[in-house]
């Protein structure tokens, strides 16, 4: 009889690790009482999320995506906030989650290392919050969110 030879089994956070999503989730808590009217903020996690909420406390409705459309971040938050234009793709395809304003929230049950908070209205300034459960994989293993339902028709 031959010996065999032996693989370690090596096993670790990723993507596709349940284990990875049925832990408790790390909290991660960040929101503005100044977000510009009309502008893009971006917000990045320092891992991928098992789950994340956004919370509209301001009086007009907010846009959640998961693409940048035309806009390029130099960082995240309000500090690194852009203008946005009715031409981008996020918004002409439709592809955003309307978080309705006064105390709405939506939660995602997603994997993403990052995403996108548009202002709806063109005057009035908006307040939020966003409370993740993050794991412990890190935002590099996540790859990056593109296509149809995302960025394009």
């Amino acid at each position: 009889m031959a010996l065999k030879e032996q693989v370690a089994n090596i096993y670790g956070v990723g993507l596709r690790n349940v284990g990875s999503y049925q832990v408790s989730g790390i909290p991660w808590v960040t929101g503005s009482s100044g977000f510009t009217a009309n502008k893009t903020v971006k917000h990045s996690f320092p891992y991928v999320t098992k789950s994340f909420t956004v919370i509209n406390n301001g009086t007009v409705d907010l846009f959640l995506h998961f693409h940048s459309g035309s806009l390029t971040f130099t960082s995240d938050g309000i500090g690194g906030a852009q203008a946005y234009t009715a031409t981008d793709p996020w918004k002409t395809g439709g592809h955003y989650v309307t978080v309705p304003s006064v105390q709405g929230a939506v939660t995602m049950d997603v994997k993403v290392k990052e995403f996108y908070l548009s202002n709806s209205d063109g005057s009035t300034a908006g307040k939020y919050q966003v409370f993740a459960e993050l794991t412990n994989i890190p935002t590099s293993r996540m790859f990056h969110l593109t296509g149809s339902g995302i960025s394009e028709e």
